[in-house]
C-alpha cells in the first residue's frame, strides 16, 4: 500500500514538470489548488485506494465490480482502484485532458487525473478474464467458468475474445469430464454448446458434437443399466429419441438390442432356477426380464409357467416378524405376521359407531339379556372359512376360564374383574355370566385356540407327500391359514398351513417377506417391479407411489399413535418441571410436516395431545377416547429452558442444585422412529439437555435393561377402551402414572355403557396431560401399496393379511379394485 507520505508527495502536482496529479474535480475550477487538493484528497480518506498488485485478492467475481488505473513512472507507478467508468476508456488514451473518476469504496467525491499519466486501464471484465486464465492454467475449471460466464453476461456477448475464452473453458472442462467418465457433467456443457452452435467442432476430439453428446448419454445409460435401473434407462431413451430424433436412432437401437439380449439371458437363468427348485430366484429373474422388455409375450409366458410352479408374492417390510403376536400393539411386524399365523377365538373385523366390530370365527357370540350380564357362544357346523381353526365347547370354556386365572399365561386383568361364571350348555353352546355389565366384553376375548404344548395335528390327504409329520412340531401355535415356515437372513417364508384344505380355484401363493433397511427402499423396489406389496409406506413416499403406473395405494383403517414414555433416572425421576420442559422443547408440527411428511399435507397425520388416536376425516370412529378440548403441547424453547432450570434449582428439602443429567432416548428399529428420535434428541440438546439415541434390536420395542431415560413408542390401538391399560398403568408400558389416572384405568374395567367409557377415557386423557406419564407426539395415517398384479387385497384393512385367503396373482395386471 502506498504510504500517506508518498500520497502527499504525489499530490503536490509537480513531478519532473509532468504536471501529473490526482486532484478533486470541481465544476468551474480552472487551476489545481493545493489547498483544495489537501482538503478533498488527503491521506485519511484516499490512501486506501492506492494499492499494490499483491493487494488484489480474488475471486473478483464475488466482489463489487471495480476497475484499475495503472499510472506511469512519473506518478510513482501508482495503481488506483476506481468505480467502473460510465463510458469505456479507449486506447490509445488522449494526449490532452483529464479522466474524471471516483474511488471504488468512497462516494460523493469526483476526482481527475490527466490522461497523460495513465499507462494502463483494466476493466472488471479484463480482470475476470485474467483471473480465469490463471485458473485454467491450474485446471480449476469451475471458478474459471464462473468468471467467464459473468463476462459473457455483462457485455462479453459481442466480444469474440470473451466468447472464445468462455467456450475454451467449457470445452476443456467438458472434455476432461468426458475422459474421466463424468458423463453428466460433460453432457450439460456439450448440450449447452450444441444449443448455440450445433456444428461446432470440439478441439481434441475427432467427432461431431452430436456424436459426443450421444456418447455421453450412452455412458449415463450404462451406469443406470449396471445399477438395474431399467425403467430409468427406458425413460431416458424415450427423452433422447424425442429430443434428437433421427440423430438418436443409432443409440436407441443399440440399447433396444442390449435390453433384448439381457432379457433373453435372464429368461434362461429363470428356467435354470425353476429346474433347481429355486422359485424366488426364478421369479426375480423373470421380473427383471419383464422390466427390460415390458409386455413381451415370451416373458409373460415364462412368468405364467413360474407362477404355476411357484406361486409367490413378495412383500417388502421394514420390521421383522419378531414373536409373531397379532395382539402386540407396540410392534408392527409382530402384529402383521401374528394376525396371519395365530388366530384368536374372537377377532376385530372392522370399526363401528360404538367401538370395534368383533367376530367369533366358529359361530356367533351374542348378548342374551337386557342388562348385559349374559352372553352365549354358539358354534356352527360350517364355519365361515375353511381356514378357521377347529374348536369345541370345552376348549372355549377352558380358554375363558384361563383368561380369568392370574396364574395363566393368557391372564387378562379386565376379564378377571368382570367374569362370574362359564357354563357348557351342550356341545355347541357356552354360556357366560358377568359380575357387572361391561360395554365391550368381546374386546377382552382375543384368546388363542389351544395350548401350543398340547397341539395335535394330522396332515390332510390333499397335501404333498413330502410333508412329514415331524414338520407339525415346528408349527407350534400357528393355526392361521399361513405358517411362518422359514426365516433366512432378510427373507421370511409364509406358506399355506397344511392342516387346512386347499381350494382348487385358489392359488394359495407362498408369501415371501423381504426385510429392507428402510421402508423407502422397499418402495423403490415396488416401483421397479422387484416386489409385489409394501406393508407400510412412509408418508413421504405416498405421492411418488400414487404417480407410479400399475401400483395401488390404500390407507389402513387405524392410524398409528406415537408418544414418548419417560423413565428418567436419578433425582429428576418425578420432576414435572423437567418433563414439561422436555415436552415444550419438541417442535411437533415441524417434525411431523417437514420431516415425516416431507412437506406434504396428509389427512390423518396430526399432532396429538394424548395417547389416543384422533381418527381421520374419512373415519373418526376410533377417536371416541380423544378429548378435543386438550390442546397439543406448544413448542417454546425459551419456556423449555426456564422449566428445566426450575427443575434443577435447590429446594428446602434439597439444598444443592441438581446437576443436569445426560439422557438416553431409546427407539425401535423403524424408519420413522429412528428419524424422529434423532430430531427430538437434537432439539433437547438445543436447550442444553445432553441427549443420545439408543436404537433397539430388531423386534424390540422396550429396552432389555434400565439404561435409558425416554422411550419412543409407536402403537396401533385397535380398541382404546381396552388397549389403553396395556400402554399406561400398572399393567402397561408406562407404569409411572398418578394415582387419579390409575383409578380411572381401574374404573374403565367396569364401564357399563359407551357414554361412561368415553367419559372415563377423556378424563384419563386430561389426567395424563397433567402428570405427563406419557409425552404425546402425533398420529400417522398408515398406508399399504401393491402392484395391480396382486388381486383380492381389499380395502379398509386393519391388518395387511386380513383377506389373504383371497389373494391371487395375475401377471397381466388388473384395473384397481372397486
Amino acid at each position: 500500500m502506498v504510504t500517506g507520505t508518498a500520497f502527499a508527495s504525489i499530490s503536490t502536482i509537480n513531478r519532473g514538470g509532468d504536471q501529473s496529479s490526482v486532484v478533486p474535480w470541481s465544476a468551474g475550477l480552472g487551476s489545481l489548488l493545493l489547498t483544495l487538493l489537501l482538503a478533498f484528497v488527503g491521506p485519511h480518506n484516499s490512501t486506501a485506494q492506492w494499492i499494490e498488485n499483491e493487494d488484489l485478492v480474488g475471486p473478483f467475481v464475488d466482489n463489487e465490480p471495480f476497475e484499475l488505473l495503472f499510472l506511469n513512472a512519473g506518478s510513482d507507478n501508482a495503481i488506483l482502484k476506481i468505480r467502473p467508468l460510465s463510458e469505456p476508456l479507449r486506447s490509445p488514451f488522449p494526449d490532452q485532458g483529464v479522466l474524471i473518476f471516483e474511488f471504488a469504496t468512497e462516494t460523493g467525491e469526483q476526482l481527475q487525473v490527466p490522461y497523460s499519466c495513465i499507462k494502463v486501464h483494466k476493466t472488471f471484465n479484463d480482470l475476470l478474464i485474467e483471473e480465469a486464465n490463471q485458473w485454467l492454467a491450474e485446471k480449476q475449471y469451475a471458478p474459471a467458468f464462473r468468471n467467464l460466464l459473468y463476462v459473457y453476461d455483462h457485455g462479453g456477448k459481442q466480444n469474440d475474445s470473451s466468447v472464445q475464452s468462455l467456450r475454451s473453458c467449457m470445452f476443456i472442462d467438458a472434455t476432461d469430464n468426458f475422459r474421466a467418465a463424468q458423463f453428466e457433467l460433460a453432457l450439460s456443457i456439450f448440450e449447452d454448446i450444441y444449443a448455440r452452435t450445433p456444428d461446432f467442432q470440439v478441439p481434441g476430439i475427432d467427432k461431431r458434437l452430436i456424436e459426443i453428446i450421444l456418447l455421453c448419454y450412452d455412458g449415463i445409460l450404462q451406469k443406470d443399466f449396471d445399477a438395474h435401473e431399467f425403467a430409468t434407462v427406458q425413460l431416458k431413451m424415450a427423452a433422447i429419441s424425442k429430443k434428437y430424433q433421427v440423430e438418436a436412432q443409432p443409440l436407441t437401437s443399440k440399447w433396444e438390442r442390449v435390453f433384448i439380449d439381457q432379457a433373453d439371458q435372464l429368461m434362461a437363468q429363470a428356467r435354470q432356477f425353476v429346474v433347481a427348485g429355486q422359485g424366488r430366484q426364478a421369479q426375480k429373474a423373470s421380473r427383471q426380464a419383464e422390466q427390460l422388455t415390458p409386455n413381451r409375450e415370451e416373458v409373460k409366458q415364462l412368468q405364467a409357467e413360474i407362477l404355476k410352479a411357484f406361486p409367490l408374492i413378495v412383500v417388502g417390510t421394514s420390521q421383522p416378524p419378531a414373536d409373531a403376536d397379532g395382539q402386540r400393539l407396540d410392534h408392527w411386524g409382530s402384529r402383521r405376521v401374528g394376525r396371519l399365523t395365530k388366530r384368536t377365538i374372537v377377532e376385530l373385523a372392522g370399526l363401528g359407531d360404538e367401538g370395534g366390530k368383533y367376530v367369533f370365527l366358529n359361530g356367533t357370540l351374542m348378548q342374551t339379556d337386557e342388562l348385559g350380564l349374559k352372553y352365549r357362544f354358539e358354534l356352527t357346523a360350517s364355519p365361515a372359512s375353511l381356514t378357521t381353526p377347529p374348536t369345541d365347547a370345552y376348549m372355549i370354556s377352558s380358554r375363558l376360564l384361563s383368561a380369568a386365572n392370574p396364574d395363566s399365561s393368557f391372564h387378562n386383568d379386565g376379564w378377571e374383574k368382570i367374569l362370574q361364571d362359564v357354563e357348557i350348555r351342550d356341545s355347541n353352546q357356552v354360556l357366560i355370566t358377568l359380575r357387572v355389565p361391561f360395554v365391550r366384553p368381546e374386546a377382552l376375548l382375543n384368546l388363542p385356540y389351544f395350548n401350543p404344548a398340547q397341539v395335535t395335528l394330522t396332515p390332510p390327504s390333499n397335501r404333498s407327500e413330502n410333508f412329514e409329520l415331524g414338520d407339525l412340531e415346528k408349527l407350534g401355535s400357528q393355526n392361521g391359514s399361513y405358517i411362518l415356515s422359514d426365516i433366512d437372513n432378510n427373507f421370511a417364508t409364509l406358506e399355506s398351513n397344511p392342516q387346512y384344505q386347499s381350494l382348487p380355484e385358489r392359488q394359495h401363493p407362498v408369501l415371501i417377506e423381504q426385510l429392507f433397511p428402510a421402508a423407502s427402499v422397499a418402495v423403490d423396489e415396488l416401483i421397479k417391479g422387484n416386489i409385489d406389496v409394501v406393508d407400510r409406506v412412509p408418508v413421504a413416499d405416498l405421492s411418488r407411489l400414487k404417480a407410479a403406473n400399475g401400483i395401488v395405494v390404500r390407507p389402513y383403517l387405524i392410524p398409528s399413535v406415537h408418544m414418548l414414555i419417560p423413565k428418567i433416572r436419578g433425582e429428576l425421576k418425578d420432576n414435572l418441571y423437567f418433563r414439561s420442559g422436555l415436552s415444550h422443547a419438541i417442535n411437533r408440527e415441524v417434525l411431523l410436516q417437514k420431516s415425516i411428511c416431507d412437506g406434504q399435507e396428509v389427512s390423518g397425520c396430526d399432532v396429538l395431545s394424548g395417547p389416543f388416536p384422533i381418527g381421520t376425516e374419512e373415519n373418526d370412529q376410533i377417536s371416541y377416547g380423544y378429548d378435543l378440548k386438550i390442546r397439543p403441547p406448544m413448542f417454546n424453547s425459551q419456556l423449555a429452558m426456564v422449566l428445566v432450570d426450575l427443575a434443577l434449582r435447590p429446594t428446602p428439602k434439597r439444598p444443592e442444585k441438581i446437576v443436569l443429567p445426560a439422557l438416553v432416548l431409546a427407539h425401535p428399529s423403524s424408519s420413522t422412529a429412528t428419524q424422529a428420535a434423532a430430531a427430538i434428541a437434537q432439539m433437547w440438546n438445543g436447550i442444553g439437555v445432553e441427549t443420545t439415541t439408543l436404537p433397539l434390536k430388531p423386534g424390540e420395542t422396550i429396552p432389555s435393561d434400565d439404561h435409558w431415560d425416554m422411550l419412543y413408542l409407536e402403537v396401533t390401538m385397535e380398541e382404546p377402551l381396552t388397549d389403553i391399560a396395556r400402554i399406561v398403568g400398572r399393567h402397561g408400558i408406562a407404569k409411572d402414572v398418578s394415582a387419579p389416572a390409575e383409578q380411572t384405568i381401574r374404573d374403565l374395567s367396569y364401564a357399563s355403557s359407551w357414554r361412561t367409557g368415553c367419559a372415563l377415557l377423556r378424563r384419563l386423557h386430561r389426567q395424563l396431560s397433567v402428570d405427563l406419564s406419557v409425552i404425546p407426539l402425533w398420529q400417522i395415517k398408515e398406508h399399504f401399496a401393491f402392484r395391480n398384479t396382486v388381486t383380492g387385497v381389499g380395502r379398509d384393512l386393519i391388518h395387511l393379511y386380513q383377506n389373504v385367503d383371497r389373494w391371487q396373482i395375475d401377471i397381466y395386471g388388473t384395473e384397481e379394485e372397486e
